[in-house]
């Protein structure tokens, strides 16, 4: 079969941006339209990025800018004068971006000053709180890219408020696809866990709020595994935290996982605390419940249900809340998850209306 004259530029960072760029990279490769990887360098050691190409049988990245870690707006530049430069060589028919990183701004940014056509994978997600350095990408990204692929209706309706319904489409979770195609949970749990991950500005730029967080651990009951982002790490051992951190008994820190045993992670879990937003979305995938540690409107649906529940660490009545949510939570399989983020196909969806508004 003749290659399809497309060109089509993925732009990624991150894990969350791997896990959501794996189907639609099969995907668009299934139906023979040229691709190419653009990896911002933003998540640079192996076993948060390399391993994810990897598991998720997808090739490496054809560039990699290798902008590494920095305040957003050493991020942010950097990425953009790597993908000018590149992009005006290439010169693609479509720039595909994922999520609400500061790659995922610089890449909305320098595609529109090209005119480039962009199109945005987890379109219309809101926080609504603008203080919360993701959400103000997230605008950015929308309203500059030309087509919307939102993973539920709540990210719609945010679309549509904003006056961008006529680029807004509702395809489901691309995530959700990824989780599917790799879970194949069949593996007995022993022993249930909790399930922990950690890596947020706002969790960790202060000690008093890292300290904070420490103290909630402690009066969590149960195994606590948490796999250490870097970041953290650094963050504790400069606020002199890790040896505190270190000696609660029933928490087990280990390197950072690909996402095969993340899946196993989550599904041994009763309950995951987080602040990632994907993560607190696969919670509902893998059937735990979620408290998660910011005051931040994520997930409305998964919140108003009381799946995740919103925590402030600094907060006495917040915790205490989130200790009896705790308390309480147990696996939830089957029928009985929430399913808000469509059937697993997301991305013959995004695909089908790339080529039905002629992006490719």
């Amino acid at each position: 079969m003749m290659k399809r004259n497309a060109s089509i530029i993925h732009i990624v960072g991150n894990r969350p941006q791997f896990i959501k760029l794996a189907p639609l990279y099969k995907e668009l490769k299934s139906r023979n339209y040229g691709q190419c990887i653009i990896h911002s360098g933003q998540h640079y050691d192996a076993n948060m990025s390399e391993v994810f190409f990897h598991e998720l049988n997808i090739p490496q990245s054809d560039l990699n800018l290798k902008v590494g870690s920095g305040s957003h707006a050493e991020i942010t530049s950097g990425v953009m004068l790597g993908l000018e430069r590149e992009l005006n060589k290439l010169r693609p028919d479509l720039i595909i971006l994922y999520g609400d990183t500061d790659t995922t701004l610089a890449g909305a940014l320098v595609a529109s000053k090209l005119n480039i056509p962009m199109a945005h994978v987890e379109g219309g997600v809101r926080t609504h709180h603008k203080e919360n350095p993701e959400e103000c990408n997230r605008i950015v990204a929308d309203h500059l890219s030309d087509i919307l692929f939102c993973p539920d209706r709540a990210s719609l309706e945010s679309a549509v408020k904003e006056g961008m319904q006529e680029k807004a489409f509702l395809t489901g979770d691309i995530m959700y696809d990824t989780f599917m195609s790799m879970n194949t949970r069949n593996k007995e749990v022993s022993e249930e866990i909790i399930l922990m991950t950690w890596h947020r500005q706002e969790n960790t730029e202060t000690r008093s709020r890292m300290s904070s967080i420490i103290e909630f651990i402690k009066k969590l009951d149960g195994k606590i595994i948490c796999p250490m982002h870097p970041r953290t790490q650094k963050c504790l051992k400069n606020f002199d935290l890790w040896n505190e951190i270190e000696s609660i008994a029933n928490l087990q820190i280990v390197e950072p996982v690909g996402y095969m045993e993340m899946i196993e992670l989550m599904n041994s879990a009763r309950l995951i605390v987080t602040d990632s937003g994907g993560v607190s979305k696969e919670s509902s995938f893998a059937g735990a419940k979620c408290i998660f540690m910011l005051d931040l409107d994520i997930w409305e649906d998964l919140v108003s249900n009381r799946w995740i529940l919103k925590m402030n660490p600094e907060d006495d009545m917040s915790v205490a809340s989130a200790l009896a949510f705790a308390k309480e939570a147990v696996r939830v399989d089957g029928s009985e998850r929430p399913k808000f983020y469509g059937d697993g196909h997301a991305a013959v969806k995004m695909v089908d209306l790339l080529e039905k508004h002629r992006f490719i």
